[in-house]
């Protein structure tokens, strides 16, 4: 059985994103996580909380669980298995903590506005990004979940040349999955087209692709976000694919990150190699 954790906390966003958690569980056939984490004032020390604070901040949790989770069992008609846990300490720890433990198929968090700036600038998302190994789907907060038909994964040049950084197998889980199809989207901003189109010929990148049969697209601009974002405009897109790198969780930085997530209403998963 395939296990999809939401990490949650209560706001319009997250429940937005754990509504979209509980449709892609009912359309995988998944069980669903929702995760909260009961996270301390980090002044604490100077501050301390009371017996009393604790156990209100407690309750305060296990009933918004209660709430979300009765939601979105009459949502999926009680046809999803949906668990419910609260643990105390840092997000980042607990979530890294809490899918070592499950080993989700998938994480699904709901990020926009400065929120979702933050986050992207040093918050708890991008260390998810650079430490989680297991996909994170972040979901705008004017998302829904609609029945995943078109994947585009977005590549750079070094992408390409190094083969596309993810295991065949999982792309080829995700067509069988959903019954998708793929499109490679090349964003081309230093008129590098050429070369790129001759590194997708050798055999080790087609190997690598074989079992998806993608196509491939490229778009020449000046800026890496533009050009997604007007690419995933003028071809409705289902779910867009990208690859953390080790030095960065976006290969086209923070920057060009945080403009495609604040401006794009398509879901973006990030997957490790």
């Amino acid at each position: 059985m395939r296990t999809i954790v939401a990490p949650v906390n209560f706001s319009p966003i997250s429940a937005n994103a754990a509504r979209y958690a509980a449709d892609l569980a009912l359309a995988t056939q998944a069980d669903l996580h929702l995760l909260y984490i009961l996270q301390l004032p980090v002044s604490v020390a100077e501050f301390p909380v009371t017996d009393y604070g604790f156990n209100a901040m407690q309750e305060a949790g296990a009933e918004g669980l209660q709430s979300l989770w009765k939601e979105l069992v009459k949502r999926t008609e009680a046809k999803v298995s949906i668990f419910t846990h609260m643990e105390v300490g840092t997000v980042e720890g607990k979530i890294e903590e809490y899918c070592m433990q499950k080993k989700p198929f998938v994480v699904v968090m709901g990020a926009s506005g400065n929120t979702l700036e933050r986050t992207l600038t040093g918050g708890n998302l991008p260390a998810a990004l650079r430490h989680l190994p297991y996909p994170l789907i972040v979901v705008p907060e004017n998302a829904a979940f609609s029945q995943i038909h078109k994947i585009v994964l977005a590549c750079d040049l070094n992408d390409i040349s190094g083969g596309i950084p993810v295991k065949p197998a999982f792309l080829k889980e995700l067509k069988d999955l959903f019954n998708a199809r793929f499109e490679v989207l090349n964003v081309d901003t230093r008129g590098q087209q050429q070369e790129t189109a001759s590194i997708m010929e050798v055999d080790a990148w087609k190997d690598c692709i074989r079992e998806t049969f993608p196509e491939v697209h490229f778009v020449q601009t000046d800026n890496v976000e533009e050009g997604i974002g007007k690419y995933v405009h003028e071809h409705p897109t289902d779910l867009l694919l990208v690859f953390p790198k080790k030095h960065n969780f976006f290969e086209f930085h923070r920057s060009h990150a945080k403009k495609l997530a604040l401006n794009s209403s398509v879901p973006i998963m990030s997957v490790h190699a």
